[in-house]
This record gives structure tokens, sequence and C-alpha cells, in this order.
């Protein structure tokens, strides 16, 4: 019961850690890749867009693939 209740804890800590993360960094992206194209915050929202669809792509993709190999 003791080893059940810890690996609840080690997840949640780990979720808030990932969504802290995630809400840092979504304020900031737009401005960033702005500065990084030299366009408007329109075509930053853009490629922003593309990124976050990218990453989904890919975290779907190959998660089964990370979770085949971590399991040898």
């Amino acid at each position: 019961m003791k080893n059940q209740k810890n690996a609840l804890l080690f997840i949640f800590i780990t979720l808030l850690i990932d969504c802290t993360g995630i809400g840092i960094i979504i304020p900031v992206t737009p401005k960033l890749i702005q500065e990084l194209i030299g366009g408007d915050i329109s075509e930053a929202s853009k490629y922003g867009g593309w990124l976050a669809f990218a990453y989904g792509i890919m975290q779907f993709l190959f998660s089964s693939v990370l979770g085949g190999l971590s399991d040898r």
C-alpha cells in the first residue's frame, strides 16, 4: 500500500512539473518566434501552430516505439 501511494505521489509531481513547464512556455512562444523570424505576430502564430502540430504527431507516432525500447 505504501509503494502504491509513493508511485501516485511521484506521478502527481511529474505531471505538476510538466504542466507548469508548458504553462510557462506557451505565453512566451509567439513573441519568441516573432523575434526569430522577423515577422508579425500572425505569421509567428502560424509557425507556432505548425510546431505544436508536428510535436503532437511525432509524439503519437513514436511513443509506441520509445515504449517498446524502454521495455527491453
